[in-house]
């Protein structure tokens, strides 16, 4: 790839990544690249309206709309989200709890869609973030999905605790995964967010490869048992719905043995 054109994208993506404003010192600690080469390239990005100067004075930068546009743009070309997307509004009607699409992709997991709860309380993710697999119960459901090889291979990158429940070996993985291809969906049990539980289910295309996943998320207080049952039996529902949907014709989600 051209060196410059390789720049461009990776302080996109790297302002993409932070909720907060971020200054033209802050990219070029990250990086690693050359001030007056960042500022020059921020300065076209704004231009085009791919960033935007949060603060004048203290030239902050965040990221723009042409980049939401942009992303929309490939939303609107995938049939995963528009099927997907009513199946989450129709279990966030029933359960009252905020419904999440998630893809794979470079053994991270993207957040695609998000159907809200009207709870003033509630956990949250903003779409187009990036999260590591076995931090999450979308992550682990793409993950017991995919063949062992490629397991060992994302986690060799490393597994750091986020909380005291962080899976953070690759022996306690793959006995995770184990657990999740036998019921069927995996759980986040406070493994990022010591205040978060879910579950999530992953999705398969009609070529049978296991590529994003569904969850329903919520506050750990509202994780009762009567309510993990039900949002284990909606969220399986759901992803073998999607799944069919997309063409998938095996006789169940996790169908296939390591």
């Amino acid at each position: 790839m051209n060196n410059s054109a390789k720049r461009v994208l990776e302080i996109l993506t790297f302002v993409s990544e932070h909720s907060e404003p971020l200054t033209v010192t802050d990219i070029c600690r990250a990086l690693g690249y050359p001030k007056t080469s960042v500022f020059d390239i921020v300065s076209i990005l704004c231009e085009q309206g791919f960033l935007r100067r949060e603060n004048e004075r203290a030239k902050t930068y965040r990221i723009g709309v042409k980049a939401y546009q942009v992303g929309m743009a490939y939303i609107n070309t995938t049939d995963l989200y528009s099927i997907a997307h009513p199946v989450l509004t129709g279990i966030r009607d029933r359960l009252g709890e905020t419904c999440y699409l998630a893809v794979e992709e470079d053994g991270y997991i993207f957040y695609l869609d998000k159907v809200e709860s009207s709870s003033p309380i509630r956990s949250t993710c903003n779409i187009g973030s990036k999260n590591a697999m076995y931090l999450t119960g979308l992550g682990k459901a793409i993950l017991a999905g995919m063949p062992m090889e490629r397991i060992t291979e994302i986690a060799s990158r490393g597994m750091e605790a986020h909380t005291p429940t962080t899976i953070t070996t690759l022996e306690d993985l793959l006995r995770e995964c184990t657990a999740i291809r036998q019921r069927g969906c995996a759980y986040d049990m406070g493994e990022d967010n010591p205040h978060v539980r879910c579950a999530a289910a992953p999705i398969r295309d009609a070529a049978g490869k296991c590529f994003a996943a569904v969850s329903v998320s919520m506050l750990a207080v509202s994780f009762t048992d009567e309510m993990k049952e039900k949002a284990t039996q909606e969220i399986i529902a759901a992803a073998e719905q999607i799944s069919r949907a997309l063409g998938y014709r095996g006789r169940s989600i996790y169908e296939n043995e390591w």
